[in-house]
């Protein structure tokens, strides 16, 4: 199990966090990985003045996510340590 938070304070907010969480939903969903990953919203990851938003994947701290870097980043990080190649076999 992967746990990913995703900060919502308003810093994070304001830089993309909702995005980042319909994205990283889209991909849960796809990839059907409901019960390998949890997903959850986090007030303040204290990086407020970092650029981007702040998301932890278990406890590794990511500052900079976008909405344009997060699905690399979800493969790299996330489907990595689940031992995914990212496909849904869909191609």
């Amino acid at each position: 199990m992967v746990t990913i938070s995703v900060c919502v304070g308003s810093s994070c907010h304001l830089k993309g966090a909702y995005e980042i969480i319909e994205i990283c939903e889209e991909l849960i969903e796809k990839l059907k990985l409901k019960d390998q990953i949890e997903l959850k919203g986090n007030f303040c990851l204290g990086r407020c003045t970092e650029e981007g938003v702040t998301v932890m994947v278990d406890d590794e701290i990511l500052s900079g996510v976008s909405p344009q870097n997060f699905r690399e980043i979800f493969q790299e990080k996330i489907l990595k340590k689940l031992g995914e190649d990212g496909t849904d076999g869909s191609n």
